[in-house]
Order: structure tokens, then C-alpha cells, then sequence
């Protein structure tokens, strides 16, 4: 799998000496300039992975729409159950991720599953257990998730399936809730993690970019997700007060050195600002609930009270 992994990924440069193809290039930005822009040759192990078919999709169809070779057969299905027993491993993950961003065909398979835990309940324990995994490991966890919850079905389906228990959640008991809420607990908290931890910003917004596509498809938002949901943006807004406070108390006090001011003083603009994306993105996050789905969700209600 590692070597497999590996030459997936494998990107090699074209010299701008040689002749460029024009089917076998990509760019990293459709702006640059053409002699600055670097090049790549197309990488075949990658372009098969991205254009694999289901083995059950009808064969006639495979070779019609196969334009370049023949088209790479898999069992979805098998794959499917195969990556839900194995996420623990790394390269497993990785594999996933390489599936779901590349292959449209496979990420509407996974999509369809109504056994969506078979994937999720893994990588949300991966998540739950973020001290554990490096920084680069939960952002390959999040993307994935940032990638599915793009589609409406998949945030229906997710409230819509009840789990009966969560043995590895040790806060408190979870029965009988939806596996949509405890994505909402998990990603919660790892939002409060990388707070205290990582202090990683890009990591914040993907996690409130995964709640926030959540957010207008909630359905029976357990007590527990909304009381979380609240107490983020309590935590959130008590975190921006401290720090405008701050703010404005350094505006008004004369330091002898007045170049470490404004450097500290950029330092504290900065954070605030950042703070205010966050903020801003929560309030998005319940209004949508609030909006598009009040009538399923009274916990919400509940808890903002």
C-alpha cells in the first residue's frame, strides 16, 4: 500500500527545456505566468486511481467512456468495508483521502452508503484521540470529512442514523444518539484542542467549515452537541473580549519603547482578528440551525436559553 501510496503521489517537474504536452500538464495557477508556472509530467498511477470504476457498473459503459486505456475495475463495496476496518493505519487514510478528492465515482459511492458509520465512527475516535496524531494526520482526517459534508444528502443521512452507543467517547454516556451529533461533539472538540494545543488557525476553519455545512440540514441536535455548540461561542466571545480588552489597554498605556508596541499591538490586531473570522463563522453556524431547521432541533433552543 505504501509503494502504491507512494506512486500516486509522485509528481515529477518538466524541465523547461522540454517539450511540454498538451494533455499531460498541470499548473498551479491558471495566472502565472507561463515560464514561471512549474510543470508536471502527468502521473499515470494517479490518473488510473482518479478514473477507477466500480466492478458492479456496467462494463458496455466502462469502455464507452474509457478515452485514454482501459479503465481500472474495483469493488467499491469491498473497498469501502476493507477502509472502515483499517483507518487506525496512516497509509489507510491516506488512501481514502486520495479516493474521495480524486475519484468522483467513488466519493458518490460513499456518498449512497447507508452505513456511513462503517467510515465515520473511525475517523471521528481518530479525531477524539488528536493528542495522539500529529498535525498533519488530523488535517487528512478533516479534509475528508470537509469533502463529504459538501454534499446535502450525506448531512441529512448523518442525523438521520442513530447509534446505539459510543464506547470509546469517555466524557459521558452516548446512547441512542445520531451519528451527525456526535460529529458536532467531536469536531467541537477538537476545535478546543487545537485551542489550547496546536493553535493552529487553518485547522479552526476546517472544522467550523465542516460545521457550518452541517449546520442548515441538523436534525434532532442531541442536548449534549447543542449545550457544545453554545459553549463555543461562550468561549469564543470570552476569549475576543479578553483580548480587545487587552488591545485597548495597550493603546492607552505610553511604553518607553515604542517600536516593541506597535509590534505587540500588531500581534494582538492580528489575533483579534482572527477570533472575529471565528466568532462571525459560529454565529453562521447556529443561524442556520435557527433558520433552516428550528422546527427539528428544540435542544438548540434549549441550550441558547
Amino acid at each position: 500500500l505504501l509503494v502504491l501510496l507512494i506512486l500516486i503521489h509522485y509528481r515529477k517537474c518538466i524541465s523547461m527545456n522540454e517539450s511540454i504536452p498538451t494533455d499531460g500538464v498541470y499548473m498551479s495557477d491558471s495566472n502565472t505566468n507561463v515560464k514561471d508556472a512549474p510543470a508536471f509530467h502527468e502521473n499515470p498511477y494517479c490518473k488510473a486511481l482518479n478514473n477507477a470504476k466500480d466492478i458492479q457498473f456496467d462494463h458496455a459503459d466502462v469502455e464507452g467512456n474509457a478515452q485514454n486505456g482501459p479503465v481500472v475495475r474495483l469493488s467499491f463495496a469491498s473497498l469501502f468495508d476493507a477502509l472502515g476496518t483499517c483507518l487506525k493505519d496512516e497509509s489507510s487514510v491516506l488512501l481514502l483521502y486520495s479516493l474521495v478528492h480524486g475519484n468522483c465515482d467513488f466519493q458518490e459511492y460513499v456518498l449512497v452508503r447507508t452505513d456511513l458509520d462503517t467510515l465515520l465512527m473511525p475517523i471521528l475516535e481518530m479525531l477524539y484521540n488528536a493528542s495522539r496524531k500529529t498535525s498533519n494526520q488530523i488535517y487528512m482526517l478533516l479534509i475528508i470529512l470537509l469533502i463529504l459534508s459538501q454534499d446535502s444528502t450525506f448531512n441529512a443521512s448523518v442525523h438521520k442514523l442513530v447509534l446505539p452507543s459510543v464506547p470509546w467517547y469517555q466524557e459521558r454516556l452516548m446512547h441512542q444518539t445520531s451519528l451527525g451529533s456526535l460529529m458536532v461533539v467531536v469536531l467541537i472538540r477538537t476545535i478546543k484542542y487545537n485551542l489550547s494545543k496546536l493553535r493552529d488557525v487553518y485547522l479552526h476553519t476546517n472544522c467550523l467549515a465542516i460545521l457550518a455545512n452541517m449546520g442548515p440540514h441538523a436534525h434532532r441536535l442531541s442536548a449534549y452537541a447543542s449545550q457544545r455548540l453554545v459553549s463555543l461561542f461562550d468561549m469564543l466571545s470570552r476569549k475576543y473580549a479578553k483580548l480587545a480588552e487587552l488591545k485597548n489597554d495597550k493603546a492607552l498605556k505610553v511604553m518607553s519603547d515604542q517600536m516593541e508596541a506597535d509590534i505587540i499591538s500588531d500581534d494582538t490586531s492580528t489575533e483579534l482578528h482572527i477570533y472575529t473570522d471565528f466568532l462571525r463563522i459560529v454565529l453562521e453556524i447556529i443561524n442556520a440551525i435557527l433558520t433552516y431547521a428550528l422546527p427539528r432541533n428544540p435542544e438548540v433552543v434549549y441550550a441558547i436559553l
